[in-house]
């Protein structure tokens, strides 16, 4: 009896026999009308938009076949899917994200066209029809879009080509049908699942239109008829960890290039693996192992520091858990062992890429652009160029230690580096990826910037936004030191499974946008570089490593990148190994948040203070060592005792919006006549001092400890905030979860930046509002000034005040055209840094805009 019932329940799912008879049901049948006088069946598949993606092919009506003209029976299309008959979704906008039936009309005598008729119905009756299509297409495949809800969803059920032409007229809409693109800078984008030729074809013109360079996925048609179209490639199999050398290297690029050869096109670039972290552990591997220890040796450590007689002997520790472990026996030697073999194995990382890119070189030209995408929501979520110290990371589990970015750029490992968005917000992922907001597109490409100096290109991965924010993503990123574009990806949703924008209709404006500004200000942008700044931010990647008092830090550090942003500051983030190189003779200022910072470089930094430079300080900075060990190396030039101690409000740090859960600890109040109107409350970590030769600047309210010292050490000046004025100012944003409304307070942005005005470093531009992002590219033909308008209200009358170089023959807005200007005099300390003139204009500026000042 139950095989009976199994073999009867197979038969209703492969050959439409139905239980389902309610109105509720979902039910679909076909009529081939040509070619005439044919025999055919169905096959059926489809695409969702959940896991498992797929609807797995089934043949309908094949035997005995059916003449043309007549209706296949109806189908179940709810005992066909069965949970993957999903509602629409809104993962990007929810336009088309229904689960997509693809049939295939499979006919004899062969033909090259078909006319077909698709009902769809509540139940397997006539009466019940809800929708009727006809179609007339090439070749033999079509798809339509099914809910299990018709009668309610009906006006949103479209075919394949219905939803084609509403996309092209999108784009129409959307250019003008002009098409603004650069022709050096990279605007890319992919298709997921390509349509049949005559669909494609339409969709290659959207992206044409929208002003894409470089698209995946495009057909030779496609290619041949949009000639500006540069084909990608990418490969999966590169090897980045420690399990490989050169060898392994050269061997996987001998087995990929004849697979890749044809379909990659000069100047279009190849991605190395996808979303990089050092994820290759040595393990118990022997190549690893043996590359590990000869590192050890290369870098002259002695054995005793590991705790063992021989270098050879040490046997790597790669989580926190195996740390943890061997801390109970010999703490000193498993910091070490830790610390030096996760250093390992993020150079690791960085030299396979740069043996790839040699391998690629070697085997295409110089022209073609070795690339790889670094992992953002691991990082954000809790890793940082760290892995984590516990498992509570949002994004990905266990302990995924981050690539070194710093290293990559540093060293040029690729051509082209890539930065992804998660920052869904709206779309997508969501809100709970989207932590302190847009700006952070920019402090991802300030990375890259600060590392490579300005020479290594970047391209921005964007997942789907509508228009405002992605102008504002674009914007950000553009300031910082981006100059190339990914949206990922085309699509289209029909065919797709997640991170689509081709039904997202916001996301066309925005793009046609920004393509605009790319050709508008490619001229100088292409040829350009960002300006030199003399503002400086630690980042230790130590402090990421140990997090010492969890994921305070990094959300520190950005609150104070934040802060300087927003008073126009560029702001380059040096690391430990750049103040050992010695580069921090090139700033006047350097703020810190690390608690854990190299032992070398916390000594360098007191010289550097001693000779001069201002230090600006918060979260415990320098209270350990690169081990994350207690160290007194910064004491003296803060004028404190070396022991201190601090703690950590307890509370969710990682999440946008969260802090607003997390109540004051105490507030900061200022000496002097700024007590009144400079006072602040503070949360997360707070410090307990004594001077030791510095002046109290501000107490706590609660009880008069120190909230602030400053202390002349030399030449230079350090000043030593005891808690996190950098969260205190995301918190008092007051992020709205799932909207764009954060509105910047004044008291902790001036608590933090005016030491750098005081200290004279110049900012980029002077704009009578704050919270507007400003980036400037310089080229010898003049300047870009990039606006990213982030109080997300329009400001009727912008007055910026930009100093250059060279005489300004004219400056011209994307948004409002030529610019009225008046050439003054330049002042302090602009003239110092050797800009001899000052232009002076207002203008509207809604959203973002791009100005050039072309040299006279």
């Amino acid at each position: 009896m139950k095989i009976k019932f199994f073999l009867m329940s197979v038969a209703a799912l492969c050959f439409g026999a139905s239980s389902h008879a309610a109105d509720d049901g979902v039910f679909v049948r076909f009529r081939l009308q040509k070619p005439d006088d044919a025999k055919y069946y169905v096959k059926i598949g489809g695409v969702v938009h959940q896991a498992n993606w797929f609807l797995a092919e089934k043949i309908f009506s094949a035997e005995p076949r059916i003449t043309s003209g007549q209706f296949t029976d109806w189908i179940d299309l709810k005992a066909y899917a069965g949970t993957n008959l999903h509602s629409r979704l809104n993962l990007a906008g929810g336009i088309a994200e229904l689960p997509n039936i693809i049939t295939t009309f499979v006919v004899e005598p062969a033909s090259p066209r078909r006319e077909v008729e698709i009902e769809l119905a509540t139940a397997p009756d006539e009466a019940k029809i809800v929708k009727r299509w006809r179609e007339n297409f090439e070749g033999d495949m079509m798809s339509f879009l099914v809910s299990p809800n018709l009668a309610t969803d009906v006006a949103q059920l479209e075919t394949d080509t219905e939803m084609t032409e509403r996309r092209l007229r999108w784009a129409r809409e959307a250019t003008g049908g002009k098409r603004h693109a650069p022709k050096q800078l990279m605007v890319q984008t992919a298709f997921w699942g390509p349509q049949r030729p005559e669909l494609h074809l339409k969709d290659a013109e959207i992206l044409w239109l929208l002003g894409f360079n470089v698209v995946g996925g495009a057909s030779a048609e496609a290619r041949a008829k949009f000639p500006e179209f540069r084909s990608p490639s990418a490969s999966h199999d590169i090897p980045l960890g420690p399990d490989s050398d050169r060898d392994s290297v050269h061997a996987v690029w001998e087995k990929i290039y004849p697979q890749v050869k044809d379909g990659y096109s000069r100047g279009a670039p190849f991605y190395f693996q996808d979303e990089i972290c050092a994820r290759g552990t040595v393990n118990t591997n022997e190549l690893a192992l043996k590359q590990f220890r000869d590192w050890l040796k290369a870098q002259k450590f002695s054995p005793s520091i590991f705790g063992v007689t021989n270098l050879d002997l040490v046997v790597p520790l790669e989580t926190p858990e195996a740390l943890r472990e061997k801390m109970k026996t010999d703490e000193r030697a498993a910091r070490r062992n830790f610390y030096y073999t996760s250093r390992f194995r993020q150079e690791t990382t960085t030299d396979r890429l740069i043996w790839s890119s040699e391998e690629l070189h070697r085997r295409f030209s110089t022209e073609h652009v070795s690339a790889t995408l670094v992992a953002d929501h691991p990082y954000f979520s809790g890793t940082g160029f760290g892995m984590g110290m516990d498992q509570t990371n949002t994004a990905w589990g266990g302990w995924p230690l981050a690539a070194d970015w710093f290293d990559i750029g540093k060293r040029r490992a690729v051509d082209m580096i890539g930065i992804e968005d998660w920052l869904g917000l709206q779309f997508m992922y969501g809100p709970d990826f989207t932590w302190e907001g847009f700006q952070l597109m920019g402090f991802q490409a300030s990375i890259f910037r600060s590392a490579s100096r300005g020479e290594m290109p970047i391209m921005t991965w964007i997942t789907p936004s509508d228009e405002h924010n992605l102008r504002l993503k674009a914007a950000s990123a553009l300031a910082q030191g981006s100059k190339n574009f990914f949206y990922w990806t085309y699509g289209p949703t029909s065919t797709s499974t997640e991170n689509y924008w081709s039904d997202q209709p916001g996301s066309y404006p925005g793009m046609a946008q920004l393509s605009h500004v790319l050709e508008f200000g490619e001229k100088i942008i292409a040829p350009g570089k960002p300006r030199p700044t003399r503002v400086a931010l630690l980042y230790s990647i130590s402090s990421d490593l140990w997090q010492t008092y969890g994921y305070a830090q990094m959300l520190e550090r950005r609150g104070i990148y934040l802060a300087l942003i927003h008073e126009q500051y560029l702001v380059d983030l040096v690391t430990e190994e750049d103040v050992a190189a010695g580069h921090l003779k090139n700033y006047i200022i350097l703020y810190t948040a690390d608690p854990c910072i190299r032992s070398d470089a916390a000594k360098l930094i007191g010289s550097w203070v001693k000779d001069g430079g201002t230090l600006v300080a918060t979260c415990a900075a320098g209270s350990r060592n690169e081990f994350g060990e207690p160290t007194a190396e910064l004491a003296k030039v803060f004028g404190i005792a070396p022991e201190i101690t601090a703690d950590i409000q307890k509370g969710d740090y990682r999440m946008r919006a969260a802090l607003n859960d997390i109540p004051h600890r105490d507030r900061v109040k200022f000496s002097g006549k700024e007590s009144a109107e400079k006072e602040f409350g503070v949360i997360g970590l707070k410090t307990d001092l004594q001077p030791r030769g510095s002046k109290v600047k501000a107490t706590f309210a609660s009880n008069g400890s120190p909230a602030l010292v400053e202390n002349r050490f030399g030449k230079g000046r350090a000043i030593y905030f005891a808690t996190t004025p950098g969260i205190s100012y995301i918190k008092d944003a007051k992020f709205v979860r799932t909207a764009l409304a954060e509105k910047w307070p004044t008291e902790q942005r001036w608590a933090l930046t005016h030491f750098a005005a005081e200290a004279k470093a110049a900012s980029l531009v002077k704009l009578s509002e704050p919270v507007v992002e400003a980036g400037i590219y310089e080229a010898p033909t003049g300047s870009a000034l990039i606006l990213a308008n982030f109080t997300y209200q329009p400001i009727k009358t912008l007055k910026v005040e930009i100093p250059t170089r060279t005489a300004v023959a004219s400056i011209k807005s994307l948004a409002h055209g030529s610019i009225k200007f008046e050439t003054i005099r330049v002042p302090s300390p602009w003239r110092e840094e050797g800009y001899k003139h000052l232009q002076r204009f207002s203008l509207p500026l809604d959203q973002d805009d791009i100005l050039i000042l072309e040299a006279r």
